[in-house]
């Protein structure tokens, strides 16, 4: 830009320019969190291919399903190849562009206007805390934690004392591994059981959890709407759903179409450094 022209005007040059160039990017920052793997140092990254932990496998995908193999807690996170997501990712980055630009401010626009928006408090999510403000409350709570996979991740100590926590996976973990969770939960002070079921349909009647918690889950092959409606469901009215993930646009599934913007309690994202999310809603 010509240096004759006055900083006011050179400034809202500069800006347009830049939002111009924004418009051509595919992806939001968001958006990636889907389509690169995380970039904590503890991760190990893997391709492989898998059938979902707990979605209805009336199909097969095994072809179709990246997994993201998380060293952290070993789980395991499926996306579909970028080819698959690469229209999706361009609508939402247009429609979503000038929310990307209030979240780096630290508040997300759901539906484009003041009224509907929550606050994204831009910090490095942590698992623990997002798990500890889950079950804030009076004891004892029943929490049910949704794909906990071989169970290991007990030892991160996420689970208040005297409460008492359902583990449901499609898949019953390994004998030796469950025996070891239940012994950590008994040492710790909490109740801990395995039900074997499907996140998709789940077996538990409504409102009968005051707490639900999951981890790099959502990201498994099925439709998380679904998955994220039945926990709304067995969820008490006020009960609380603490989540910490990986999944493109995961506030658009859990506030905007499932628990609405009232429900909000804290969201957390820093896609500058993790691609990962987390946040604690309630059922109102």
């Amino acid at each position: 830009v010509g240096t004759g022209i006055p900083n006011p005007v050179r400034y809202m040059m500069h800006v347009a320019v830049t939002l111009l160039l924004l418009l051509s990017v595919r992806t939001s920052g968001f958006n990636l969190l889907a389509t690169r793997p995380t970039s904590l140092s503890s991760a190990a990254i893997a391709r492989h291919t898998t059938s979902p932990r707990l979605a209805s496998t009336g199909e097969s995908h095994q072809d179709e399903v990246v997994t993201w193999i998380e060293e952290l807690d070993g789980t395991m996170c499926g996306v579909k190849p970028h080819r698959e997501l690469s229209m999706n990712i361009l609508q939402v980055s247009r429609r979503d562009f000038f929310g990307g630009a209030l979240l780096a401010a630290g508040v997300y626009c759901s539906t484009g206007t003041v009224a509907s928006a929550y606050t994204v408090t831009q910090a490095e999510p942590d698992e623990k805390e997002t798990y500890a403000e889950a079950q804030k409350g009076k004891g004892p709570l029943r929490v049910l934690w949704v794909g906990p996979g071989d169970l290991k991740g007990v030892s991160k100590n996420i689970f208040k004392a005297g409460n008492e926590v359902v583990a449901l996976d499609l898949r019953k973990p390994d004998g030796k591994d469950l025996k070891a969770a239940k012994q950590y939960a008994t040492e710790h002070g909490y109740q801990l059981r395995f039900e074997k079921g499907d996140a998709t349909k789940l077996k538990f009647e409504d409102g009968t959890f005051d707490v639900v918690v999951s981890s790099m889950f959502l990201c498994q092959d099925f439709n998380p709407e679904v998955v994220v409606s039945e926990i709304r469901r067995v969820l008490k009215p006020g009960g609380r759903f603490g989540f910490y993930e990986h999944v493109e646009d995961i506030g658009n599934v859990i506030v905007d179409k499932v628990f609405g913007d009232s429900s909000v309690i804290r969201f957390e994202a820093y896609p500058e450094k993790v691609n990962v999310v987390a946040g604690v809603v309630k059922k109102v």
